[in-house]
């Protein structure tokens, strides 16, 4: 059984093998050059040529890295879809099915052979897409200090080995559902879309208590001005907790209370109400003069401290062990579903 379950499944599995060496061939050409760039940078201090190593890693890679983490992060649906939604549905919609369960073969064993082996295979498949990724994207990551960003933090490492598991088991469950290809395909596409996005952005930040750190504003970094539909709006940002995920970052009152537009208009009206002549603005983002925008400062570093709340770097293993585990155990579920609705629904 299950030969003959490699056996029709073999054409799928030799167009992913043919993209994964494909893939495999260009990260062994370009690796060992974007990685010697990489060791130019961490010395490069010294010969002041920073700035072109620099670009040259972005300019020569960075359209690339984007495009192969689109790959690996569509990867597992698309597998869910081509291998999954077809893997039941195909054979309940011809009807060959019955002819398998006539040659001694059990419909548990049938299907719990058809899961094992091509499911098996969806996870090999995204893993070693995410290991050649990790691998090759190292620089970068290390460079961007940025790992817990979803484009990185989804596309690389353990959890698209969960992904997969899970977009395979889908597929296969709406395939029995719906009895058809066409529309288990497309099930697969909208349910996999509807979970994984709320999951990224509003669950996975809060899978662990995030951390609190407070500082005053003279010591935070990026701080400026942004216009909003309502006006300007006071910004800062913190680079002090490099590959964090930044859960929120506010800017609150000392004795309580948010910035509002209406605070920035009463406080630093002279920096909102100044209109340089046309050509002669200064330097600051609002076109006013220097020492408005250093009276604003004063007032608001006096009145105001930042709030942030994140996810430490030293959970992003922890992380990517506790999201594919959840994607993992949705898969088995779905399976088990699979087996169970095989066993009672289809005669």
């Amino acid at each position: 059984m299950t030969w003959f379950t490699w056996r029709q499944f073999r054409f799928q599995a030799a167009v992913v093998t043919g993209l994964l060496v494909a893939v495999a061939v260009f990260f062994a050409i370009t690796g060992p050059h974007l990685w010697s760039e990489f060791d130019g940078l961490k010395t490069c201090g010294a010969h002041g040529d920073c700035g072109s190593l620099t670009q040259s890693v972005d300019n020569g890679y960075s359209k690339i890295y984007t495009f192969v983490q689109a790959l690996s992060i569509a990867l597992p649906v698309l597998l869910g879809m081509f291998w999954g939604a077809p893997l039941i549905a195909r054979e309940l919609e011809s009807g060959t099915y019955r002819l398998a369960w006539t040659q001694g073969v059990t419909r548990g064993r049938w299907v719990v052979t058809k899961l094992l082996v091509v499911g098996g295979a969806s996870m090999l498949a995204a893993g070693l897409m995410s290991w050649m990724l990790t691998w090759w994207a190292s620089p970068y990551d290390t460079l961007s200090a940025d790992r817990f960003s979803s484009s990185i933090f989804d596309s690389s490492y353990l959890v698209p080995i969960g992904y997969a598991a899970f977009a395979f088991a889908l597929g296969v469950a709406g395939g029995v559902l719906w009895r058809r290809t066409v529309p288990a395909m497309a099930t697969t596409l909208v349910a996999y879309i509807a979970i994984r996005l709320p999951f990224s952005h509003f669950i996975r930040p809060r899978l662990l208590t995030p951390l609190h750190k407070v500082t005053t504003l003279k010591h935070a970094q990026n701080i400026g001005f942004d216009r909003t539909p309502t006006g300007m709006s006071f910004v800062v940002g913190d680079s002090s907790q490099p590959d964090a995920l930044l859960v929120s970052n506010s800017v609150v009152g000392n004795h309580g209370g948010v910035m509002s537009s209406q605070w920035l208009k009463t406080n630093c009206r002279a920096l909102f109400n100044f209109n340089p002549p046309p050509g002669k603005a200064g330097p600051t983002s609002t076109g006013a003069r220097p020492d408005f925008f250093t009276n604003c400062m004063s007032k608001i570093t006096a009145s105001f401290h930042q709030v942030l709340t994140y996810q430490p770097a030293s959970r992003f293993w922890t992380f990517q062990w506790i999201e594919m585990s959840i994607y993992i155990v949705l898969a088995i579920l779905l399976g088990l579903f699979t087996y169970w609705w095989m066993r009672r629904h289809v005669a």
